[in-house]
């Protein structure tokens, strides 16, 4: 194995648990491995206010956070800060187009690092979301107040495969992604990815890609685990990571992401 100067980890299906955890184990290999000198980064799809009510105080200062899968990324190390927004325009045709396809669809907007909804979230749609325990529901948004979002993302459920459509008739306009085992859209802008807001953040630390262990677990991933020369999937990941993986490690209910650093530690210098 090259050495590895940087650990890039998924959260959800990868480093938290079922319960939405970092467990001890994994906490304090993280912990070891920042300390030994190897950048840690997370690469979520989550929002900022998610990961300070999911994570340990220790996580968030690690260094480096890209959100929203690549949309927003705070690199606190070197005090920079990029986000990628979704075209006004483009986003109020995906809404309109939504809507003609099935007028009760709840539709989620990430905007500036807030949630809004077109309608009242059920208690399935926050499970769906990954809504941590405690957190209270979005309110409500007006089709005027759309018309002044600046979007980070926009989140629904694939009813009746809406994704098929959505990504024939936007595809080429906006990313498109359907992950958590094919129930959840992401959409963003056209440029975004974890894998290309992670390219700077290397540059700045002047790490190649070669250097970098992945852990990942959904399609989210699939670019990350192209780019990077150490890709890990988890034994809960889809068939395509576990295809483009060096490794597999066990589950993200077993300490998975542990199991792999707890050896990488053995080996560094």
């Amino acid at each position: 194995m090259d050495v590895i100067k940087a650990v890039v980890l998924d959260l959800d299906g990868t480093l938290l648990n079922s319960r939405r955890e970092v467990s001890a184990r994994s906490l304090q290999a993280l912990i070891s491995c920042y300390q030994s000198g190897i950048h840690m980064i997370i690469a979520t799809a989550r929002p900022a206010r998610s990961l300070r009510m999911l994570l340990p105080p220790e996580m968030l200062e690690m260094g480096c956070i890209i959100y929203y899968n690549g949309a927003h990324t705070v690199d606190s190390a070197y005090d920079m800060e990029d986000h990628l927004w979704v075209e006004q325009q483009t986003m109020l045709e995906l809404y309109e187009a939504i809507m003609r396809r099935n007028s009760g669809q709840i539709v989620s907007f990430e905007v500036k690092g807030t949630m809004h909804c077109n309608r009242s979230l059920t208690p399935e749609h926050a499970i769906l979301l990954g809504f941590p325990d405690g957190t209270p529901f979005p309110e409500v948004c007006t089709r005027e107040e759309m018309n002044q979002f600046l979007l980070s993302k926009m989140l629904l459920s694939n009813d009746d495969d809406i994704y098929t459509e959505l990504n024939r008739e936007f595809g080429h306009r906006v990313k498109i992604l359907l992950t958590d085992k094919g129930r959840l859209i992401q959409i963003m802008n056209a440029g975004v990815s974890k894998a290309a807001a992670l390219m700077p953040v290397l540059t700045r630390r002047g790490i190649h890609p070669d250097h970098v262990m992945v852990f990942g677990d959904d399609y989210n991933d699939l670019e990350l685990f192209d780019m990077c020369g150490y890709p890990v999937a988890m034994g809960n990941a889809i068939d395509e990571l576990k295809l483009k993986a060096k490794l597999m490690t066990a589950t993200n209910d077993q300490d998975g992401v542990a199991v792999v650093l707890e050896s990488l530690l053995q080996t560094h210098p």
